[in-house]
């Protein structure tokens, strides 16, 4: 936020207006005690009055205080400033408002001031009170666009380098595949391996639009992203078997990043088999507002005490990154991922996505 010449001259001095408005506060309570003192005598309601304000006083010299040593921005403080006069002069004038109403029917009002004081002073605190909430919410709200902002770029960034290298592998590969002489064996795994780097990016890129906000869940197709994915699973695990059954024209709302939960429940359920054939089952159906897409494997199963936070591991985490990006994606979307046994061995993962509204 940009500020003017003479807010960031004298923001030093910015605290001391509360400061200013807590000795005004107290000197008109000390004045209307003394007042009360000569109208009505010592007693022990002066004395409570007096207490009232003096502390209400005392709150206005800690916000100043606490304004002083904060680490607020220059536009913090003023804001802070700002919204305790605005509380100040607005509750002041309400209780003014009042007694005028109270004075135009007719009626006697007496002891005004007093309500005044409370009001204008109890006002000017609850202001800045709410003034440095303001303030926080703002300076969280800009370091977040910052953030955003900054993770956008080194998104791109990496893509786009990332992805020349793996054009010019896939590039070189392609020519040494066209050789006269006998291709070499090495050839097979490079393009292999740089045809994933290549489509790795791209669903980062997915990913990065997903959670930067550039992109919001639309009416999507998964049933042709779920075939991609048993496919390519098929080819990087050749020993094991999946067993499909998924209808066509699956529409859910989803992004492209959607192929990441796919590609991820797929590859658990193969790494974490415990023998050297596993069977994947992968199933799809609809109900009446959402979609179920089943992944089920015959392997050794997850622990129930494992079961209870396995969609607590962080992101950034290296244990269950896999599984923690499917929540995280499906939370994203609105939808929902649940694990239980299979019957009558390993374990069977449910992701359920939301239908589109009807048109």
């Amino acid at each position: 936020m940009d500020v003017s010449a003479w807010e960031r001259r004298l923001v030093g001095r910015a605290p001391t207006l509360l400061a200013i408005l807590g000795v005004a506060a107290a000197a008109v309570s000390l004045a209307h005690f003394l007042y009360d003192i000569e109208t009505l005598g010592l007693g022990p309601l002066p004395v409570l009055s007096l207490g009232l304000c003096l502390s209400l006083s005392v709150g206005l010299f800690a916000l100043s205080r606490w304004l002083a040593v904060s680490d607020l921005s220059v536009a913090g403080t003023w804001t802070v400033v700002r919204w305790s006069l605005g509380g100040m002069v607005g509750f002041g004038a309400l209780a003014a408002l009042t007694v005028g109403i109270r004075l135009a029917e007719g009626r006697i009002v007496g002891g005004a001031s007093l309500g005044l004081l409370v009001m204008a002073t109890g006002g000017g605190i609850g202001g800045g009170v709410a003034g440095v909430y303001y303030a926080r919410a703002n300076h969280a709200a800009r370091e977040a666009d910052r953030r955003r902002d900054a993770l956008v770029f080194l998104n791109s960034h990496l893509r786009h380098n990332v992805l020349n290298a793996a054009q010019v592998i896939q590039g070189y590969t392609t020519l040494l595949g066209e050789r006269d002489d006998e291709p070499d064996e090495y050839l097979e795994p490079i393009e292999r391996r740089s045809d994933t780097i290549a489509s790795l990016i791209e669903d980062m890129r997915e990913l990065a639009d997903l959670f930067s906000g550039e992109r919001t869940p639309v009416p999507t197709d998964i049933s042709t992203l779920l075939l991609r994915e048993v496919e390519t699973a098929r080819a990087n695990h050749e020993a094991a078997t999946f067993e499909v059954d998924v209808p066509p024209e699956l529409y859910v709302m989803a992004t492209g990043a959607v192929s990441a939960v796919f590609a991820n429940l797929l590859q658990n359920a193969v790494e974490h088999h415990d023998g050297t054939a596993p069977t994947v089952t992968v199933s799809a159906e609809r109900t009446p507002r959402t979609v179920l897409v089943h992944v089920a494997d015959d392997g050794p199963g997850i622990r129930d005490d494992v079961k209870e936070n396995l969609f607590d591991s962080a992101i950034e985490s290296g244990e269950g990154r896999g599984i923690a990006l499917v929540k995280t994606l499906m939370n994203h979307y609105g939808g929902n991922v649940s694990v239980s046994d299979n019957d009558p061995r390993g374990t069977e993962v449910v992701v359920e996505f939301r239908r589109p509204p009807p048109q």
